[in-house]
């Protein structure tokens, strides 16, 4: 039965789940079980200190600027004690994907000199010129430092990211071994990433999976895992309930519930557990 209790979880679960063979379909998953679980789901009475937390790319820059950051930083550096995991993949979607969400020095620059350069326009056509110079001195500028972001943004994320090293476990799963299943989930639309070309998100979900069952293997005991993400796709969640195949694949793994959450719900477990 596809339950709550963790008992429910762990009954008849083999001591170590090839990752390879739940993906791959090698080792059976309880879909329908978790189908009618995603239709009638209740809330998993989980201590937020049994709860394995794993964050997706695209909370970093949100969580940094989030009313509740502070707090939220806090209570993962200090008090959290189940695994928190950073999978692998995310680092560099971070780089790649979302990090181009954050003004540079340079593009605030930019901004404000276009409106100026209208400015020039209204008052009179011979500051043009004038237009011209500073436009090639901003371009210059963003050659040599384009590479500097704004300090407020920086210093947040920076806040979080030290706090991971520290904290997290970054797990990568090997990539080449995986690649075959990739492809072949895609063309089936397993979830995660069957809306997206790449394999980025596939390899999310692998890294976090690696994640979780070495947490389990160094001696981790966990009752719930979460991904925090604000990924609203259908390949990861609908109406904020997990895709029915990951939940089912989690609990092939490692023996656990698995949800998603946003950054809100973090902030109001925290909230309520401290």
């Amino acid at each position: 039965m596809f339950g709550t209790d963790k008992a429910d979880f762990q009954e008849n679960l083999p001591e170590q789940v090839s990752l390879f063979n739940v993906l791959d379909r090698r080792t059976a998953i309880e879909s329908l079980d978790a189908l009618v679980y995603a239709l009638r789901p209740s809330h998993t009475a989980t201590l937020l200190g049994r709860t394995a937390i794993g964050l997706d790319a695209n909370v970093f820059l949100r969580l940094s600027g989030h009313a509740k950051s502070v707090d939220i930083i806090d209570y993962l550096s200090a008090t959290h004690s189940a695994p928190l995991i950073l999978p692998g993949q995310a680092i560099q979607e971070f780089w790649n994907n979302q990090l181009q969400a954050v003004d540079t020095v340079t593009s605030g620059l930019r901004k404000k000199f276009d409106s100026l350069k209208a400015d020039f326009g209204k008052v009179d056509k011979n500051f043009g010129d004038y237009a011209a110079q500073i436009d090639e001195l901003l371009e210059k500028f963003s050659a040599e430092h384009g590479h500097i972001y704004e300090e407020g943004t920086v210093r947040k994320t920076l806040a979080l990211l030290e706090m991971l090293q520290k904290k997290a476990l970054v797990p990568y799963a090997p990539r080449l071994k995986f690649r075959e299943i990739a492809a072949q989930r895609k063309k089936t639309k397993t979830p995660p990433g069957f809306k997206d070309e790449g394999d980025g998100d596939f390899f999310i979900w692998v890294d976090l999976l690696t994640g979780l069952q070495k947490a389990k293997a160094a001696g981790h005991d966990f009752d719930l895992a979460v991904l925090i993400s604000h990924d609203q796709k259908i390949d990861w969640s609908r109406a904020g309930i997990a895709h029915p195949i990951l939940v089912a694949e989690a609990k092939a793994l490692v023996g656990v519930p698995f949800e998603i959450w946003t950054i809100e719900k973090l902030a109001s477990e925290i909230a309520n557990a401290t």
